[in-house]
């Protein structure tokens, strides 16, 4: 099974976790932002590659349609790039405030 996007699959299951099992979103965090192999998920989890397989699959489907639906993660993607070219054309006190704002992006 190829890794999609580890990154915005990490970001999909970041904000969207609420949204799906607990179970599916520790998936996920085992899968991409642990590294895990299958074989190494299964053995955890003691059921087959196969069953892990599946549920990854299904989980992931899950967060994209998430995403492709609410689209947090871009949003959250172009409203960073425009802060951040902002910074540099504004005063101490607008640019203290695109920082906090940056900030509550970043969490």
């Amino acid at each position: 099974m190829a890794k999609k996007d580890k990154l915005y699959m990490s970001q999909y299951n970041d904000y969207y976790k609420g949204l799906i099992t607990e179970y599916q979103s520790n998936l996920i965090k085992m899968y991409y932002d642990e590294d895990m192999s299958l074989s190494e998920i299964a053995k955890t989890l003691s059921i087959s590659p196969q069953g892990v397989r599946d549920a990854l699959k299904r989980a992931e489907h899950i967060l994209e349609e998430y995403e492709q639906k609410l689209g947090l993660v871009k949003k959250t993607m172009v409203l960073n790039k425009l802060l951040e070219e902002l910074e540099p054309q504004v005063n101490e006190d607008l640019k203290k405030e695109i920082l906090k704002a940056l900030e509550l992006l970043d969490k």
